[in-house]
């Protein structure tokens, strides 16, 4: 045996092993890098003028009439830019506003009530400072989570959208995901009406609105926004007079940089902390500590059209009005929340705290997947970018690539007509094949070629993650072997790393592929042995070989 192993092969100019990959980090210490810092966030809290004082208190109020014509007063307050930011820091307003918004809505004035609350705390989240304020109130999430459960009409809407909107302030997210249920609402209410793929043929009628609704992202909210007319006699001045103005704005301020058009990227918020003691509405409105006290100058604390309340509260609003309304736009409604539950979960899983929260969540997860392949389907591609989002914690990549149904649905969605929906698919593949223990499952002859077809489009993100994974591949010597099999993808990396066309990262990457594959094809015959009657050289000989040649 020693003399056998004297004559291992040798190499004339022998290179170095690949160093072994380099374990993640515990997740907590990437957690820790990855989290926005806590800061101390002291607000400046004003006591309500007298006038306030009484809508806030009537806003509590067991009479559901009374009730419902104090929230419609002060959804009006709320609806100017101005007031938000001095409402939102009133004692006692949110606590209303809640209280409002809990009340199971059996009653039609109830309902009333509990719409207009919610509307008001969507208003009222309209500014980036107010965002903290409402999303560390103790009850303020559980209730739109409530609300969300509960209702199925504009409420629900209202209620998606405002959690959207505190979602996309980074600092919010943490606490937001960690709400009992939030997650498996949202997801559950993604999925209604949506048919999986196996069972497109069977599409229901309720699909082919939704679709028809909101396809193509926002040019489909702007679509939806346009209203049915409806009865007059079902008007009233709160809940139908200014429908479309007041969703054209609430709108834009909710899916503003949350759907891009194609480029794959969002538009966070750049959150500031404040001193609250010389604070700066982010809207236009301000106050400071020289301000005229609110209680002795509640026109100037308050700013309002004359007469808005009078009318507000003058409202009897008939009994099945708001209840018609609701049916009349239920297709519309229920597309809109939708669209503001994808968007809340896509915000909450770019947090790195978040992102094995919500993995772990098997209904979530389900769901994202479902939706993921029905390319029909408006939040397909947000959904195929929430399971990127997951792939980018690295604890999270052993387990998701070891579930058969996401590698389908990655397949699948790597193959989309849509540049976005491959992009991230792409990414998805590069982030799962980091993972040392997934790599050997993974080099598949199908994945590969998927792969290889993805590095030779031009799109950069697209390409630049292809190559990015089949370089992440080729440090696993147990997929040496598919990845040469595999005929595209040797020859793709080669055209790639010579391309003058070639984006010069991308040519990088692609050369060091090939570098390392042919590393770990040098060990490969560096195993082997030779034979005791064949005469020993270094390899490799570089000398030709042929069958009888009349040549020595």
């Amino acid at each position: 045996n020693g003399k056998r192993e004297n004559r291992l092969v040798v190499f004339r100019h022998p290179y170095p092993l690949p160093p072994p990959p380099v374990l993640p980090r515990a997740d907590e210490i990437i957690i820790a890098e990855n989290s926005a810092k806590e800061h101390d966030f002291n607000v400046k809290w004003v006591d309500p003028n007298n006038d306030l004082l009484q809508l806030i208190q009537a806003a509590e109020d067991d009479n559901l009439v009374r009730r419902s014509n104090a929230c419609g007063a002060i959804k009006v307050l709320v609806s100017k830019d101005t007031n938000q930011a001095r409402l939102c820091r009133t004692n006692g307003l949110l606590n209303a506003l809640i209280t409002a918004s809990m009340d199971d809505a059996v009653d039609s004035d109830a309902l009333d009530a509990r719409t207009r609350a919610v509307t008001a705390l969507l208003y009222l989240s309209e500014p980036k400072d107010n965002r903290f304020i409402m999303a560390k109130h103790p009850q303020l999430l559980d209730v739109l989570v409530k609300v969300i459960e509960e209702d199925t009409g504009e409420a629900r809407l209202r209620a998606c959208s405002t959690l959207a909107t505190l979602a996309k302030t980074p600092q919010n997210r943490g606490i937001i995901a960690n709400i009992d249920k939030l997650a498996d609402v949202l997801s559950d209410l993604m999925v209604i009406n949506a048919v999986p793929k196996e069972n497109e043929e069977k599409i229901k009628p309720e699909a082919a609105k939704i679709k028809e609704a909101t396809s193509e992202g926002e040019e489909g909210i702007e679509r939806a926004q346009t209203a049915e007319s409806r009865d007059d006699t079902f008007r009233d001045e709160d809940t139908m007079g200014s429908y479309n103005s007041e969703d054209d704005r609430l709108l834009t301020n909710t899916y503003s940089g949350t759907f891009s058009a194609g480029s794959g990227t969002f538009t966070e918020d750049d959150y500031t902390f404040h001193d609250e003691s010389i604070y700066s509405g982010t809207d236009g409105g301000s106050y400071n500590e020289d301000d005229e006290d609110i209680d002795d100058a509640p026109s100037a604390g308050y700013s309002m059209d004359d007469g808005s309340v009078e009318e507000e509260e003058g409202v009897e609003m008939q009994i099945s009005s708001l209840k018609k309304l609701n049916i009349e736009n239920h297709s519309d409604f229920l597309a809109k929340s939708q669209l503001s539950a994808c968007a809340t979960l896509t915000h909450l899983t770019k947090h790195c705290a978040n992102a094995p929260l919500l993995s772990k969540n098997e209904k979530v997860l389900k769901n994202v997947l479902m939706l993921a392949t029905i390319f029909h389907h408006p939040l397909h591609t947000r959904c195929i970018e929430i399971l990127c989002n997951f792939s980018r914690f690295p604890s999270n990549n052993a387990r998701l690539a070891a579930m058969p149904k996401v590698v389908e649905t990655l397949l699948i969605c790597g193959k989309s007509k849509i540049a976005e929906d491959r992009m991230w698919a792409v990414r998805t593949i590069q982030n799962l094949c980091s993972d040392a223990t997934s790599k050997v499952k993974l080099a598949t002859g199908q994945l590969l070629s998927l792969l290889s077809a993805a590095a030779m489009r031009k799109d950069y993100d697209e390409q630049f993650a292809a190559v990015g994974a089949l370089m992440n591949l080729s440090t696993e010597p147990g997929a040496i072997v598919p990845l040469t099999n595999t005929k595209t993808v040797v020859a793709s990396l080669v055209h790639l790393a010579h391309s003058p066309n070639t984006p010069a990262t991308v040519r990088k990457i692609a050369c060091d592929s090939l570098a390392t594959i042919g590393l770990w094809l040098q060990t490969l015959a560096s195993a082997g042995t030779v034979p005791e009657d064949i005469p020993f050289s270094p390899l490799p000989t570089h000398t030709a070989t042929g069958w009888l040649r009349w040549e020595s």
